[in-house]
């Protein structure tokens, strides 16, 4: 019986784990129309854009927007492109974004710190399409590859019973 649970509860984790990255990206795709509407309709600096929207995102990209903003503010002499790594390396682990995923947004702050306000707002839309076709395809593929983890899991946890009897 501790087998077949247990098995059960990979597949379940993994199940898990693909739907929090779906949650991730749609926070991540939240975070960029936030940031757009403040960098058009608001005239904000970036550090005053990154405090604005961390207060309306949830952990752990909060806490990634609240350093960002808060080193940048400080003025301590970092670019733009080398907090955002720093920053993102720091709740890498905390997420469930894939290291494609990672390096896609570790691009968008490298490349955003060196732009005129027209040309971040064309960034930021270039890496909202991208995005959104990587949510689009991930909530095709979610439905199918979650409920395919959790029956693996507990089929091989049958299987593995079956074998050791």
């Amino acid at each position: 019986m501790m087998v077949i649970v247990s098995s059960g509860a990979l597949g379940f984790t993994c199940s898990g784990r693909l739907r929090k990255r779906l949650s991730q990206l749609r926070a991540v795709r939240q975070i960029l129309y936030m940031l757009k509407g403040e960098i058009s309709y608001s005239a904000s600096t970036l550090p005053e854009a990154f405090s604005h929207i961390a207060r309306k995102t949830p952990p752990p990209f909060r806490e990634f927007l609240e350093r960002v903003a808060g080193r940048l503010k400080a003025l301590e002499g970092e670019n733009l492109e080398l907090v955002w790594q720093q920053e993102i390396q720091r709740i890498r682990k905390r997420t469930s974004l894939t290291g494609a995923d990672i390096e896609e947004w570790e691009d968008l702050g490298g490349r955003l710190g060196y732009l005129d306000r027209t040309m971040q707002l064309q960034l930021i839309d270039l890496f909202l399409s991208q995005w959104e076709e990587k949510i689009r395809l991930l909530e095709k593929e979610c439905g199918k590859t979650c409920r395919l983890y959790q029956y693996l899991g507990v089929l091989a946890g049958l299987m593995l019973t079956v074998v050791l009897m």
